[in-house]
């Protein structure tokens, strides 16, 4: 949509901004099994977004925008949808243990049409993403935050202040049979990354971010998948 005189019209809207963590090196390291992976992932998430009537996104290279304009007379509804795809990704890329997210999620102007995606929502949420998220999390932006005080999405505030969506505990309220299997499977692949031949420092520190964050859901909801931080990178250590 554009105005009278060519400019894109901009509208309020809901904004996640994924990134693929560490998608190039994993092609240096095994090009076949990466690009399978990634393409994996492309094809769950656009199957999924099918069932969300007004989400909008793009795809290009190792990078997910996700958006929804705000409905004034519902506008926690965008902000619900978006969280709910955000939680899709964020289980299903730690399920098949190929590769961790980064991102953010913010509410600002956007101009989206078919070849172009134009608005402060877009610039602040790659900024948020690439400069200030650092770990494999999806932080919040105070323009969410305060929106979501009061509902039941789940939020946690890391130890640098920011606010980040806390899908495992919004997997863990919904119960079901399938949940301990499902956390099992994640300790599972978080192992299996954290031994990768190819790891390196910088790729400890952001596994040592999500070990952290997996034990302290498993420690508040008494479940017992719990890794053994202190014992596991004492070994890798004395590697």
């Amino acid at each position: 949509m554009f105005d009278e005189i060519g400019l894109p019209i901009q509208k309020k809207c809901v904004v996640a901004f994924i990134d693929l963590l560490a998608v190039s090196h994993k092609i240096e390291v095994d090009s076949k099994w990466a690009l399978n992976s990634v393409w994996l992932f492309y094809s769950y998430i656009t199957e999924e977004l099918k069932s969300f009537d007004n989400v909008k996104y793009k795809i290009f290279s190792d990078n997910i925008l996700i958006c929804e304009e705000i409905d004034e007379k519902n506008p926690q509804q965008a902000v619900l949808d978006v969280f709910a795809i955000v939680e899709k990704i964020e289980l299903f890329m730690m399920k098949i243990g190929a590769l961790f997210i980064r991102g953010a999620i913010s509410i600002d102007d956007l101009h989206y049409s078919e070849n172009f995606v134009y608005g402060k929502a877009l610039l602040k949420t790659y900024n948020l993403e690439s400069k200030v998220a650092n770990y494999p999390r999806v932080i919040i932006d105070e323009s969410i935050v305060n929106i979501i005080i009061d509902s039941k999405i789940p939020v946690l505030q890391d130890n640098d202040k920011l606010y980040f969506y806390d899908f495992l505990q919004a997997r863990i309220n919904r119960g079901g049979e399938r949940l301990s299997q499902e956390l099992a499977t994640l300790r599972g692949n978080i192992l299996v990354n954290l031994k990768s031949k190819d790891i390196n420092p910088k790729i400890i520190e952001k596994m040592k971010w999500i070990i952290s964050y997996f034990n302290y859901s498993c420690e508040k909801n008494k479940l017992k998948q719990r890794i053994n931080f202190e014992s596991l990178f004492k070994h890798n250590e004395e590697k």
